[in-house]
């Protein structure tokens, strides 16, 4: 942190010109540390095709994750969408 604190306003904020393409919201994204997210890890057997299967090792090695971790990610966001 600096050692010199301008007191000064700051210019306000200005909506950017494509705002009608890339429209924000008030709802902030949730994070992985979402309640959804925390608890005791159970079980779950689900057949998906090989292909899925191999791109979603791919993916969980990409990020230097685990195809768990992916998977309830996923799982978690697809619920979220779905509830709204």
């Amino acid at each position: 942190m600096s050692q010199k604190f301008d007191p000064s306003p700051r210019p306000a904020l200005r909506k950017a010109p494509d705002a009608d393409v890339h429209p924000t919201t008030h709802i902030a994204p949730s994070s992985t540390g979402d309640s959804v997210l925390e608890g005791k890890k159970v079980s779950l057997e689900v057949r998906i095709p090989k292909k899925l299967r191999k791109q979603l090792r791919s993916a969980a090695k990409d990020a230097d994750s685990t195809v768990d971790d992916i998977v309830t990610v996923a799982i978690a966001s697809e619920l979220r969408r779905r509830s709204k």
